[in-house]
Parts: C-alpha cells; sequence; structure tokens
C-alpha cells in the first residue's frame, strides 16, 4: 500500500514530484536522509599562518615616492627658464616688440608668445623661435643674449 503522501494533493508551488523527497534548506549539502553531520567538526586550535609584520612606514605621504623627479627629466631648471625669459623680454623692450604684433609678424600663434612670457610654457618651439628671429631681423642666439 501506498503512503498518504503519494496521494496528497500538491499545494502551491509544489510539484508532484517534490512530495517524494524530502524538503532541503537553502544552506544544506548532502543527502538530507544521511544521519551523518554535515560539515566538519570546528577546530578550536588556530592554523600557524606566517606572520607579516606590517611595514614601517618612513614617509609621511601615503603614495610611493618616485625614484626619479620630473623636474631632473623633462628640461632645463626653473633658474635657466627664468634666465632665458628675462633675456627674451629684454630683447624684445630693446627692439620695441609687442609680443602679439610681434607673433602675427612671424606667422604664430599670439598665445604661443604670451604663455612663454608669463610662465606658462616652460619654452617657445624651436620652429616659432627660427619665424620670430626672421621677423625681427636677427640671429636666434640673439634673442637669448
Amino acid at each position: 500500500m501506498a503512503s498518504d503522501k503519494e496521494f496528497q494533493k500538491p499545494s502551491v508551488g509544489e510539484s508532484p514530484s517534490d512530495l517524494k523527497k524530502p524538503r532541503r534548506s537553502a544552506g544544506m549539502r548532502g543527502s538530507p536522509r544521511n544521519p551523518a553531520p554535515e560539515h566538519r567538526p570546528i577546530s578550536t586550535v588556530p592554523k600557524p599562518g606566517p606572520e607579516v609584520g606590517k611595514p614601517e612606514r618612513v614617509a609621511t605621504s601615503r603614495y610611493a615616492k618616485p625614484k626619479l623627479l620630473m623636474g631632473e627629466v623633462a628640461g632645463p631648471r626653473g633658474p635657466e627658464i627664468g634666465r632665458r625669459r628675462d633675456a627674451f623680454r629684454a630683447f624684445m623692450v630693446a627692439r620695441h616688440l609687442r609680443p602679439s604684433e610681434w607673433a602675427k609678424a612671424a606667422g604664430i600663434a599670439p598665445g604661443e608668445v604670451m604663455a612663454f612670457l608669463t610662465g606658462h610654457a616652460r619654452a617657445i618651439a624651436p620652429e616659432s623661435l627660427d619665424r620670430l628671429a626672421r621677423a625681427a631681423g636677427c640671429e636666434l642666439e640673439d634673442m637669448f643674449r
């Protein structure tokens, strides 16, 4: 004779095949009919792991210090740029040259000369310097003396 569960009507959300199997919880592993424990016993003895000490902080910044600074590789240093800028400005004053008019006569953007004079640019492109020298009627070296 069959058990009562086989002849019961399935409830909402159950299929007829669910009636023959015992229910399982979401976290169960293995067979629910097995009386053995599901998990191994928890060990109370901690496993020895590698001892990793926190590195000693030398710097105050949380970022790594670069081995090479940008000023050491990018181009001429500040004082040299300042001397070139002052010499360029003195050349313009001696020849009564205005940056925008001189740049337009040379065929370059006035902002290129202004950026160098105001310190927004470290240098002027070599092609632009050649054009400025031709427009002023002098040699390139004369502009930076």
